[in-house]
């Protein structure tokens, strides 16, 4: 969408290779001039990545590496084939960690368009959960971010995300003290939006997020968010200025008696975020279009052969004179 009103022609391409079936070949995309891996990524033909192909680019996304959950694995082997490639990040968590791998990284951070205008305000308290992640976030932990305070409504939405166990709906006295309604399934989108929609506090389903598209639409529509204090959720909340966070491994209650306030300016925050977005535009097609070689000028040497032809080891290539290495540092930095 961004690179079709800029002159570029994209095609797609799906790897079915997480699920046992055929993978991208090297050979298709071989004659394009940039390579973008959403998420999902083919081996590289060699060690590396620019083996395969001069202007590679992978898009991951934060939750895949869990690192919510802490330290779990050394990450050096999956970056390794990185070396020499780009690698677009919409995390800032993400982009530090391909940065402190020595690997060229763009950094942006995405912002919905907003709705030309929010939810109408409603007096009290009116909670929305949609209940995906039983053994991550269940009601219970909910329980204790609300205790005392009594919600004039509140609605689950009772959808586990495949493979994970079925949630523990509330209590009856839950379901009386805060006038609890339940959803297992919409015909139609519009309609869980319409629901949505009527809450003014919206509890984040997940504690990790690749991009967080869900809590996202929520601030923009001028929902108080309340959250883990986990990427990318708290790479968007300033907890108390415009949501809330909570430690997911020891919930304690939360004060909601600024939620209009903390909506509010979530809102405010999405309407300046995507301006944001839309300035960065081109700078975030710069880094698409720049050939990998060029971001590494400098560094090392960096060889699109995958494989040196036999002989004596090439020498050293000198040192670029200052004025080529001004002329890449602009190039990078205009």
């Amino acid at each position: 969408e961004i690179l079709g009103p800029h002159g570029h022609i994209v095609d797609h391409f799906w790897d079915d290779a997480w699920q046992g079936g055929k993978p991208v070949a090297w050979s298709d995309v071989a004659a394009y001039d940039v390579v973008l891996m959403f998420q999902s990524f083919c081996q590289p033909e060699g060690p590396y990545f620019r083996h395969s192909h001069p202007n590679v680019i992978y898009i991951p996304m934060l939750d895949q590496f869990g690192l919510w959950q802490g330290p779990l694995y050394n990450l050096s082997a999956f970056w390794e084939p990185f070396q020499g490639s780009k690698v677009l990040n919409f995390s800032n968590a993400l982009h530090e960690m391909t940065s402190a791998f020595g690997i060229a990284s763009h950094f942006v951070r995405y912002y919905q368009p907003t709705t030309p205008s929010p939810a109408a305000a409603r007096d009290g308290l009116h909670g929305f959960f949609w209940l995906r992640r039983e053994l991550q976030l269940p009601w219970k932990t909910i329980r204790q971010l609300i205790a005392d305070v009594r919600f004039d409504s509140f609605h689950l939405h009772l959808v586990p995300d495949p493979g994970t166990p079925a949630p523990e709906p509330p209590s009856a006295e839950d379901v009386a003290r805060h006038n609890i309604t339940t959803s297992t399934w919409f015909e139609h989108k519009a309609d869980l939006h319409a629901v949505m929609e009527r809450a003014n506090v919206y509890f984040a389903p997940r504690a990790e997020e690749g991009i967080g598209q869900s809590f996202l639409e929520a601030m923009g529509r001028g929902q108080c968010v309340v959250a883990p204090n986990h990427g990318t959720m708290n790479e968007y909340i300033l907890p108390g200025v415009n949501g809330l966070l909570f430690d997911i491994r020891n919930p304690q209650p939360l004060d909601f008696s600024q939620v209009p306030r903390l909506g509010g300016c979530a809102r405010e925050s999405t309407i300046a975020g995507r301006l944001a977005w839309e300035q960065a535009e081109h700078e975030l097609v710069r880094f698409i279009l720049t050939p990998s070689e060029a971001l590494y000028v400098g560094r090392y040497q960096h060889a699109f052969a995958a494989s040196a032809p036999p002989g004596p080891p090439p020498a050293a290539p000198a040192a670029p004179s200052l004025g080529a290495r001004l002329r890449a540092f602009s190039q990078r930095h205009a």
